[in-house]
Parts: C-alpha cells; structure tokens; sequence
C-alpha cells in the first residue's frame, strides 16, 4: 500500500503504512551509513612535503595525522609563477585504523586536535543524521497517529548536509588542493566504507525528502543562511587559502573582539533602555526630565561623535576633575582616583555604544508601553 503527499498526517499507522517504501530506505540507508563508518575509509596518509621553489630555499612541512599548511605554501609560489615541483612522502594506514570511526577516534585523541575540528564536525555530521533518521522512523512507528513530522525538517537538513560533510571530510586528506590530489591519485581515493556511507547518505537523503509533504513546517529555517555563509568562508579560506586565509587571518581577532562588544553590551543597553523607557512615562518631574534629556541629547549625536569623545575627551575630563579635587585635603584620595583614571578600549567601546544605543531603546520601550490600550492597562492593574 503506497501513501502519498499527506496520508500519514492525521491518522493512524497501519502495518503497510509503516512498511512504506519511504520509511524503509530511511531506515535501511540510515543503518547502512552507520555500518559504514567500520569499514576502510581512507588507506594513505601524508607524512611530509618539500616544496621546490625557483631561487629559494625547499619549503619542507611535517604533517600529523592530516595535511595542514601545504595548500597555502604552494599556493603563493604558483601565484607568482615560481613554483618547481612538490615531493610527497606517504605512508599507507593499515586496515583497523583507516576506517572512519578509526580517523575520528584519532582525530579527538591527536595532540593537536583543536586543528582538526572541521574534519571531526565532517566525520559527525553524517552519524548525526543517520541517528536522526532512525529517531524519526521509530517514533513515526510508535506513534498512534500521524508520523513525527516535526522531526522532518531537521533530519532532512542534517541528511543533505551529510552528503557534502564526506566530500569536506575526504577534501582534509590531501588539504583541499586538486594539485596535491594529481601528485597522488590513486592513494587518495577514498575506500569501500567512504562510498558506501555517501551512497547510504544519498538514499537518506532521497527517502527524508520523499516525505516532505507530511509536515507543514518549513524545511529551511532563518539559520540556513547564515550557516551557508559561513561554510562559503571556511571553503574559500580552505580551498583558495591565498589570499582568503590570509584576510580571514587578519580579521579573526576583531571579529571575537566584536562579538564579545556586542554582547556584552547588549545586555547593558536592555537595562538602560528599559530603565529610560520607564523614565520617559514617569509622573514624577524629576526622572522625567532627566530621562528626556538624556534621551533627547544622545540621540542627536552620531555614535562615532560619541565614541571619539568618550575616548580622547573623557580622560581630560577626569584629569580635570581629579586636579580640582586635590586642591581639598579632604577630597585628596578621590582627586588621585580621578587623575589615575583610564578606560581601556574594550570598555570604552562598550560604554559608548550602551549610551547610544540606551536612548534609542529607551524610545522602543516608551512607545511600547504607551501603544496599550487604556483599558487594556486598566484591567492588568486590576489584576495586580
């Protein structure tokens, strides 16, 4: 008996329903893709590279457990024309430790693991989707009605991205350079238990994707796209690590000191804000006009003004201050305090941005709050 678009959503499973073709290549291939990861993956890894380049000395790179570093050292010399020839020395991995549990193990347990972190995520994702699969098979099966159609999306999601993780993970072997690949490419194809997991990941996939129909969520979510982004970053800096290595080299650093800024203040400019907000719509005069001021001022001012003066501006306030209080005996310690008084970069940017953005927010809130209704405020009053 074949079911087809929405047949299994709202009613019960009978025997030939769960013995759907559907259900059964998911089942079937997602067990397969598991058995896989036992058999031979990749049999050959790089030990060393010397690098030949006109007129400069041989680049030469040991290599742990995976390649790392000879796709960006060749890639310069044949950007400028001078690359000679690439010498490759391998060495073949016997049969218990070429299989794909074999290399994960191994990467986790590898002095220097934090290096293969992509090729770890690219050995997991495929286990993932496969123990995903299984999970929707069985609570469809177990459920006395309908399929556990909210699981669809995730696990068809997972089961694409399966796929393209074995290509990533076979791409570590030989870092990700078609050139290296012709130097060697017999030994770098991948074994039995690598084409038989993609071909279990496929059928996965295709059996996932048959049952599209029975959910009504959406099978692509906000976060596709910004994780499409970043796997565009990581191929190019991988695949085309000169010069894109390079740049991502050079901005990684103000990009964790960004989001560290970010959310740390954050959290800074929602007190404010709501602290302002509230001011805004105070009965009493004082926070009132306090609050309107700040809100009013700050916001006429570009935020670059603002930060420009809370770090070159600022410390010549606080000198100021810290002179006028040594003039009083009795102010003399809170007259040093000022005088010695320095914002660090971080802090200063986070307090510039948590002022400027606490008087927009504080608008937010203030709006928010006046757009209830009167009887609406009346009756939550009422109710405490």
């Amino acid at each position: 008996m074949l079911l087809d678009r929405s047949q299994f959503r709202d009613r019960q499973l009978t025997r030939a329903d769960k013995l759907n073709w559907r259900f059964m290549l998911t089942l079937i291939s997602a067990v397969v893709l598991l058995l896989a990861y036992g058999l031979p993956f990749f049999g050959l890894r790089v030990v060393s590279t010397t690098t030949k380049i006109q007129e400069q000395e041989p680049i030469v790179l040991q290599h742990g457990l995976l390649m790392r570093g000879q796709h960006m050292a060749h890639s310069r010399a044949l950007r400028n024309g001078e690359l000679q020839s690439i010498d490759m020395v391998t060495e073949p991995v016997s049969a218990a430790q070429s299989s794909g549990l074999a290399w994960l193990g191994r990467s986790l347990a590898a002095p220097e693991r934090w290096a293969y972190v992509s090729f770890v995520l690219a050995l997991l994702i495929p286990l993932a989707a496969a123990v995903l699969a299984l999970i929707l098979v069985f609570k469809s099966w177990t459920r006395r009605t309908g399929i556990a159609s909210g699981l669809i999306p995730a696990a068809l999601m997972l089961s694409i991205m399966a796929t393209g993780a074995l290509v990533l993970a076979w791409g570590h072997l030989f870092d990700f350079s078609t050139y290296l690949l012709t130097l060697a490419p017999q030994g770098m194809l991948p074994q039995v238990g690598f084409w038989i997991a993609l071909g279990a990941a496929l059928a996965m996939t295709f059996g996932i994707w048959s049952l599209r129909y029975e959910t009504q969520k959406a099978l692509l979510n906000w976060w596709a796209l910004p994780g499409l982004v970043a796997l565009i970053i990581w191929l190019l800096t991988r695949a085309r690590p000169y010069p894109y290595l390079e740049i991502w080299n050079f901005i990684s650093d103000g990009i964790l000191v960004t989001l560290r800024i970010v959310v740390i203040s954050y959290g800074l400019i929602l007190l404010v804000s709501l602290l302002g907000g509230l001011g805004r719509i105070s009965q009493n005069r004082v926070i009132y006009a306090i609050s309107s001021l700040y809100v009013e001022i700050v916001r006429g001012i570009p935020l670059l003004v603002q930060l420009l003066f809370i770090w070159f501006a600022l410390p010549s306030l606080f000198r100021m201050l810290g002179e006028a209080a040594l003039r009083m005996p009795q102010l003399g310690p809170v007259g040093q305090w000022f005088g010695d008084l320095r914002l660090s970069e971080y802090t200063a940017a986070v307090l510039g941005l948590t002022i400027c953005y606490g008087a927009y927010g504080a608008e937010i809130f203030r709006a928010g709050i006046s757009s209830i209704p009167k009887g609406q405020m009346e009756a939550a009053r009422s109710l405490g």
